[in-house]
C-alpha cells in the first residue's frame, strides 16, 4: 500500500462528513519478538470507514495520523461471546488465512460496525448502484442523445444546420476543505414536453482548475425534436477519480435554448439544490444561419464533389474568453451526398482551439462507416466464383479420358468444389452479416467474415482558423491490419514468406512447380485475352451498325481497321499444333481398365457435374446448409481445403488425403466431401440424377460448319453450361473430335467395350493426327472467313449511302451472329487446351498447396481492396479538381500511404507479412471514373478477372467533364507502407533482432516513394504545392532527406519514420491509411497525434494549447467512441505496463485506457 499511501492518507484525513461511520474499537496487532511474532493485547484506534476502506489512525482521536488500512471484500465476519475483558470481539477472516481480530466496548456498536462492513465491499455497493439507477429511471427518465436517436430512428445528416453552438467555461468554483480546486466537467441535459430527460452532450474534464475552459463545444439540432422552447440545464460534476469516472454534482442552472440564442453570451449563477452559489458558468451560444454559398479558399474542392456546395455561416462570437466580435463569418462544412451515399453511422466532435495569434481554430472530427466494407469483398468473391466454375467446367470438358488422367482431373476438380463450398459460404455470410457496414475487432477471428476488412473507418478532420481565413479537410482511413486473423495460431511468417517459399529456385520440386505454374497461367491469360478480344469485337461490330444508321461512314471505315486488328491479335494467340499436341498426350490406356472402377470414377465426375449445375442455378447459395453465424473455423465448409498451411500439406488426414495415398476412397459410389452441407432433398436429386438413363447419341461432325456442335443430347461428363450458347464444352473435347472425325456412332449397349478399342497417342497415326489438325486450322480460318464476311456486309451498306431497312438490319444480324458462334468455338477449344495442359503439368499436391495460398492472399487483398476504395472516394471529394486532373493526367495516379504499427513479433509478424504482399498488390487494380447519374447510386462497382480488376469509381459530371481526352479517366495507384512497432512486442522483436525484414521493407518503400516524388516534382512546381503550405510546414524537399535518413536509421521505435511519411504523403497530395492488428488503440493514438500536428503545422494551434488538444482527442473524440463500438467498453486495451513501453507521444490520457480486450 506504499504505492499510493500519500493519496490514502489525504483521504484518510478528511473531515467526518466524508465518511459512512467512524468512532473507537480495539484492534489485536502481531508483536514482534526475538524468535517470533505473538499476538499482542488490544490496543484502542479511531477507525473511519469509506466505501470499501476501513482506515485506523494511531490513537483513539479522530486528530490522530492515520498508521493502517484494511481493504474489505470476499471475506468473512465471525462474532464471539463476551470475554474476560468485558469487551465484544469479532474477526474479518479472508480465504487465504488473512485474520483481523477487533473488539468493541458495547454489544449495540460491535452490532453497528458489523452491518456497515458487511455493507462495505465493491460488489453490494455496485449492485445499490444500480437498483437505485433503476429506481431514478423510473421516477426521471434520463437517456443518452445516442440511445435516443437510436429509439426514434433519427438518423444524423452532417449537412443539417444545427440550431445552436455552446461553448462553455467556469469560474470561480470552490474549493474542497483542503483548499485542493475541483477538477470539473460540464453535461447538458435537454428536457422534453412530456418529461422525458436527455443527456445531450459533455465537456472533456479539466483537471483541478476553479476556472476551467472547455474546449469541446455542444451543437444542438433540430432532428432531435428541439425548438426555441427547448430547456436546457447545465451541470457542473467534479470528478473525483478518472478510471470510474466517480463525479460529485457542484451545481446546475437551467435556461430556454431561446434565451442562449438570443443573449449569445451569458453569465450564470451555479447553484445547488440549497441554492448555494458554487461558481459561475459563462455559455457563449451562437445561432448558425447560412449567409452564401461557395467554396473553400483552400484545398477543399466541392465542385468536384458528389454533394451540396460549402455553407458559409454567420456568427457573433470569437473566443471562449475575449468579447464577441460582431459580423464574424464562420464556415459550417456540408459533408452532402458522400456520406449519405458512400459512409454511414457517422459520429461528431467539435472543438475551440486557441490559435498562436489570438483567434480561435474551429474543429469538426468526424468518424464513419463506409459501405464499401462488405460490398467490395462480396462482389470479389463473385468473380472468384467465376473463376472457380470456370476451371472446373474446362476440367469436365476434356470428356471421356483413361483412367490415369481421370482419377487426376478428380482430384483437380474436387479442389475447385472446395474452394467454391468456401466462397460461396463467406459470401452468404457477409450478405446476411449482423452489422451491415461494419466489422468489429471482436470478431476478426470470425472465419464467416474473414474477407472483410476490421474495424474500417473514415477519420475525417475539417479546420476552420478566422485569423488565416484558411479551412480544409483532412482524411484518413483506419483499418486493421489486411491479414489473415483467421490463421493467427500459425507460425508461417505471413504471406510474404510463403510467396517467397514458392519462388524458392533453391528448391527443385518448388521451382519444377513454380515453372510450370508459370506456363499454365500463361495459358490461362491466352484464354483471357481470347475472350476479351472476341467481346471487343462484337461491341465494334454493333457500334458499326449504329454508326450507320446514323450516317458516320468514316467511323465505320475507321472501326473496320480496328477490328481486323483485333482479329489478327485473335488468331495470333491461336495455336493448333500446341492445341492438338495437348489434347492429343491425354490419351486413353492401352489395356482394358477394370469396368467398375471406371464407371465408379466417371460416376464421381458426373456428381461433380451435377453439383456445378447447383452452383449455377442458386447464386445466392441458397442450397447449402451454413449459418451467418459460424464464428470459428470448425464451421467453415473449407476448413480442411484453404486453412491449412502450404508447409504441412503431407500432414493432413482428416479429409482422407495423404501425400502418398491420394484419393485413397476414389472409387466408391460417393464423391467425398468435406462438410455435410448440401440437404437431404438436394442429395436424394443427386442420388435420382446418377440412377437416371443417359442418352449416349453422339454428334457426327461432317464438315467445318458442324463445329458449331448443336446437339443438346446429354453425355458423360457433360456440363449444364450457364452460358447462352447451345453448346456445352464437354461437346469441344478430344474425345468428340475423334469420334466425329471418324464418323463413329455407336450404341449404348457398346459404351463399356469402348474403352479398351481407344488408342493412346502412341498408336495413332499421322493421318488422323492431320486431320485433327487440319480440323482444328480451320477453326481459325472460319473465324477470319466470319470476319471477312461481317466486314463486307457492313462496307456495303456503308458505301452505298443508303437508310438501313428491317431486312438490312436482320442480315447485319445474322452475319454477326456468324462471327459469334466461330468465335465461341475458338475460345472453347483454347480452354480445353488449358485444362489439357493443367492435367499434364499441374500437381495434384501443389494445387492443394497453392488453392491455401490463394485464398489467403485473396482474404487480404479484399481487405485492402475495400479500404483503398473507400480511401479514394475521400480523395476524389476532398482534393481540388485541377490538382485531380493532373494528377490522372500525367499517368502517376494518386500516392497512397499505408502506416503500419505492428510489431514484428509473434502473430503480429505473420499479419505484418501479409499487409506487404496485400498492399503490393493493389498496384496491379486499374481504377476509372464514371459519371454519376441522378438514377445511379455512387457505389464503386468491381469487374475483370483477379490477374486484371477495374474498379469503377463514380464522381461528379464538373470533374468528369475535365478530363478531354478520356484514356485518363483509367488509373493505378502508387502504394508505399511504412511499418514501425510502438508496443512492448516491438520491444522484444528488437532485442531478438527480428525487425529486419521491416527495415527492408520500409527501403523498398522509400526507393519507391523517391520514383514517385520524381515524378511530381516534374508535374508540379513548388508554386503549385505552396497553398496547401504554411509558414510552420517544411518544404517537400527537406521532408523527403529527412526521411531518407531517418529509415536508413537503426534505432528502436524509430517513429519518425512514420512522421516523416505521413507528411510526405499529404504534401504530395496523398491518401493516407494508418493501421495496427484491430485498428482500434494504437492507431487512435497514431491518428490523434497527426491530426494534432496538423492543427499545429498548418493552422496555427498555440504551443501550450497542443498536449491539451492531443489529450481532448483522444478522451472525448471520435477514437474514444470506435472502442465502445468494438468492445462495448470506452477504453484504450492498454494496461499500465503497456502504456509506459509506448513513446511518450503515443500515451493516452489517464482514466482512457485498462486491460480490456482488444
Amino acid at each position: 500500500m506504499r504505492f499510493n499511501k500519500h493519496e490514502l492518507a489525504a483521504l484518510a484525513s478528511q473531515a467526518s462528513q466524508s465518511f459512512d461511520r467512524e468512532g473507537v474499537l480495539l484492534l489485536k496487532e502481531k508483536q514482534d519478538g526475538f524468535f517470533r511474532r505473538s499476538e499482542g493485547s488490544y490496543c484502542v484506534h479511531w477507525f473511519r470507514l469509506r466505501g470499501n476502506l476501513l482506515f485506523y489512525l494511531k490513537g483513539p482521536g479522530p486528530w490522530q495520523q492515520p498508521v493502517g488500512l484494511i481493504v474489505l471484500g470476499q471475506h468473512q465476519v465471525k462474532e464471539y461471546p463476551l470475554d474476560e475483558n468485558g469487551n465484544w470481539p469479532f474477526q474479518l477472516i479472508w480465504e487465504n488465512g488473512i485474520c483481523y481480530k477487533l473488539a468493541s466496548f458495547y454489544e449495540a456498536e460491535r452490532t453497528s460496525w458489523i452491518k456497515a462492513i458487511q455493507a462495505a465491499p465493491y460488489p453490494v455497493i455496485n449492485s445499490q448502484i444500480l437498483m437505485l439507477k433503476e429506481k431514478l429511471n423510473k421516477i426521471r427518465t434520463t437517456t443518452d442523445i445516442t440511445m435516443y436517436r437510436q429509439q426514434k430512428g433519427i438518423v444524423l445528416d452532417m449537412n443539417e444546420v444545427p440550431l445552436c453552438e455552446l461553448a462553455l467555461f467556469c469560474d470561480n468554483l470552490l474549493c474542497d476543505t483542503h483548499g485542493r480546486p475541483p477538477s470539473p466537467v460540464i453535461v447538458i441535459y435537454v428536457k422534453y414536453s412530456k418529461g422525458l430527460c436527455i443527456k445531450y452532450g459533455t465537456t472533456e474534464i479539466v483537471d483541478t482548475c476553479s476556472n476551467p475552459c472547455f474546449s469541446k463545444t455542444i451543437l444542438f439540432r433540430a432532428s432531435d425534436g428541439l425548438s426555441r422552447d427547448t430547456v436546457v440545464t447545465v451541470v457542473v460534476y467534479d470528478v473525483k477519480e478518472h478510471v470510474s469516472e466517480t463525479a460529485v454534482p457542484m451545481g446546475s442552472c437551467t435556461l430556454q435554448l431561446s434565451t442562449i440564442q438570443e443573449a449569445q453570451r451569458l453569465r450564470v449563477a451555479l447553484t445547488t439544490r440549497d441554492n448555494k452559489t458554487v461558481g459561475f458558468v459563462t455559455i457563449n451560444g451562437w445561432s448558425l444561419e447560412p449567409s452564401y454559398i461557395g467554396t473553400s479558399p483552400s484545398h477543399t474542392n466541392d465542385k468536384n464533389c458528389i454533394d451540396i456546395p460549402q455553407k458559409i455561416l454567420k456568427s457573433h462570437r470569437r473566443s471562449q474568453s475575449l468579447p464577441p466580435r460582431l459580423g464574424l463569418k464562420l464556415k459550417f462544412p456540408s459533408y452532402g451526398n458522400l456520406l449519405k451515399q458512400n459512409f454511414v453511422n457517422s459520429h461528431q466532435v467539435t472543438y475551440r482551439f486557441h490559435s498562436g495569434l489570438g483567434g480561435d481554430i474551429t474543429v469538426h472530427e468526424i468518424m464513419a462507416e463506409p459501405k464499401l466494407c462488405y460490398q467490395i469483398p462480396m462482389q470479389l468473391l463473385e468473380i472468384y466464383i467465376q473463376r472457380e466454375k470456370e476451371l472446373l467446367e474446362e476440367l469436365l470438358s476434356v470428356g471421356d479420358i483413361s483412367g490415369h488422367w481421370r482419377v487426376k482431373r478428380l482430384e483437380l476438380a474436387s479442389t475447385h468444389m472446395a474452394l467454391l463450398q468456401h466462397y460461396c459460404h463467406s459470401k452468404k455470410c457477409l450478405h446476411q452479416a449482423e452489422n451491415a457496414y461494419f466489422k468489429a475487432s471482436s470478431k476478426k477471428d470470425d472465419s464467416s467474415l474473414e474477407f472483410a476488412p476490421v474495424n474500417l473507418h473514415l477519420q475525417r478532420m475539417w479546420v476552420y482558423n478566422d485569423t488565416l481565413n484558411k479551412t480544409g479537410f483532412h482524411d484518413i482511413i483506419t483499418a486493421g491490419a489486411f491479414a489473415a486473423h483467421t490463421h493467427k495460431a500459425e507460425r508461417t511468417g505471413g504471406l510474404i514468406r510463403l510467396v517467397q517459399q514458392v519462388k524458392d529456385i533453391t528448391n527443385t520440386k518448388a521451382a519444377l512447380n513454380f515453372a510450370a505454374a508459370n506456363k499454365i497461367q500463361a495459358e490461362y491469360d491466352n484464354v483471357v485475352a481470347m475472350r476479351r478480344l472476341r467481346d471487343e469485337i462484337l461491341d465494334d461490330l454493333e457500334r458499326m451498325v449504329v454508326l450507320l444508321q446514323a450516317n458516320q461512314h468514316q467511323e465505320v471505315t475507321n472501326i473496320s481497321g480496328v477490328i481486323k486488328t483485333k482479329v489478327k491479335s485473335m488468331l495470333a494467340l491461336w495455336e493448333p499444333a500446341v492445341v492438338e499436341e495437348s489434347l492429343a498426350i491425354i490419351g486413353w490406356p492401352k489395356h482394358h481398365c477394370n469396368d467398375d472402377p471406371e464407371n465408379q470414377t466417371l460416376s464421381a465426375i458426373m456428381r461433380l457435374t451435377d453439383q456445378l449445375s447447383l452452383f449455377d442455378n442458386n447464386t445466392d447459395c441458397d442450397n447449402f446448409d451454413v449459418s451467418s453465424s459460424s464464428s470459428s473455423k470448425d464451421t467453415s465448409p473449407i476448413v480442411d481445403v484453404a486453412s491449412f498451411p502450404s508447409s504441412s500439406y503431407s500432414s493432413i488426414s482428416s479429409n482422407g488425403i495423404k501425400e502418398k495415398e491420394p484419393f485413397k476412397n476414389m472409387y466408391e459410389t460417393e464423391l467425398r466431401f468435406y462438410n455435410d452441407y448440401f440437404k437431404s432433398e438436394e442429395r436424394n436429386i443427386l442420388n435420382s440424377s446418377f440412377r437416371s438413363t443417359r442418352s449416349q447419341t453422339k454428334p457426327k461432325l461432317n464438315d467445318a460448319q458442324s463445329s458449331s456442335f448443336e446437339s443438346c443430347n446429354p453425355r458423360y461428363g457433360s456440363l449444364r453450361h450457364d452460358f447462352k450458347s447451345t453448346a456445352s464444352l464437354e461437346q469441344v473435347s478430344y474425345r468428340c473430335l475423334m469420334e466425329s472425325l471418324s464418323g463413329i456412332d455407336k450404341k449404348k449397349s457398346a459404351l463399356r467395350n469402348e474403352s479398351s478399342s481407344l488408342p493412346s497417342i502412341g498408336q495413332i497415326d499421322s493421318i488422323t493426327r492431320e486431320n485433327n489438325l487440319m480440323f482444328l486450322k480451320s477453326i481459325g480460318a472460319d473465324v477470319d472467313a466470319a470476319t471477312m464476311l461481317a466486314l463486307e456486309n457492313v462496307l456495303k451498306y456503308s458505301d452505298s449511302n443508303k437508310d438501313l431497312t428491317d431486312d438490312d438490319l436482320e442480315s447485319l444480324k445474322n452475319v454477326s451472329e456468324g462471327f459469334k458462334a466461330a468465335a465461341e468455338v475458338l475460345v472453347r477449344w483454347l480452354r480445353v487446351s488449358h485444362a489439357a495442359l493443367r492435367l499434364r503439368c499441374e500437381s495434384t499436391s501443389w494445387a492443394w498447396e497453392n488453392s491455401a495460398l490463394q485464398t489467403r492472399r485473396y482474404m487480404c487483398f479484399s481487405q485492402a481492396l475495400a479500404t483503398l476504395t473507400a480511401g479514394l472516394l475521400c480523395w476524389f471529394c476532398s482534393v481540388p479538381s485541377d490538382i485531380v486532373v493532373k494528377v490522372l493526367r500525367s499517368d502517376m495516379g494518386p500516392l497512397c500511404g499505408f502506416e503500419g504499427l505492428l510489431s514484428l513479433y509473434s502473430t503480429e509478424k505473420a499479419m505484418w507479412g501479409d499487409m506487404v504482399v496485400a498492399v503490393e498488390d493493389l498496384q496491379t487494380v486499374v481504377f476509372t471514373l464514371t459519371k454519376v447519374g441522378h438514377s445511379n447510386m455512387a457505389i464503386p462497382q468491381v469487374s475483370g478477372t483477379r490477374e486484371a480488376l477495374t474498379v469503377y469509381i463514380p464522381v461528379s459530371d464538373s470533374l468528369y467533364s475535365k478530363f478531354i481526352n478520356k484514356e485518363h479517366l483509367s488509373f493505378t495507384i502508387t502504394p508505399v507502407f511504412f511499418n514501425v512497432g510502438i508496443n512492448e512486442k516491438a520491444t522484444l522483436a528488437e532485442a531478438l533482432g527480428e525487425t529486419t525484414p521491416q527495415f527492408q521493407s520500409n527501403n523498398d518503400n522509400l526507393d519507391r516513394l523517391y520514383k514517385y516524388y520524381y515524378k511530381y516534382n516534374k508535374v508540379f512546381p513548388d508554386h503549385m504545392t505552396s497553398s496547401r503550405t504554411s509558414s510552420r510546414t517544411k518544404p517537400l524537399e527537406e521532408v523527403m532527406e529527412n526521411l531518407r535518413i531517418a529509415v536508413h536509421k537503426k534505432v528502436p521505435k524509430n517513429i519518425e519514420v512514420l512522421h516523416l511519411a505521413a507528411l510526405a504523403t499529404r504534401l504530395m497530395n496523398g491518401i493516407r491509411f494508418t493501421s495496427c492488428k484491430s485498428a482500434k488503440d494504437r492507431t487512435g493514438m497514431s491518428v490523434t497525434l497527426e491530426q494534432c500536428s496538423i492543427l499545429s503545422s498548418e493552422y496555427h494551434l498555440a504551443e501550450h494549447e497542443m498536449k491539451k488538444a492531443l489529450n481532448i482527442m483522444r478522451s472525448e473524440g471520435c477514437r474514444r467512441e470506435n472502442t465502445f463500438k468494438n468492445i462495448g467498453i470506452k477504453k484504450y486495451a492498454f494496461t499500465k505496463k503497456q502504456v509506459m513501453a509506448l513513446p511518450e507521444e503515443y500515451r493516452p490520457p489517464p482514466g482512457t485506457y485498462g486491460a480490456t480486450q482488444t
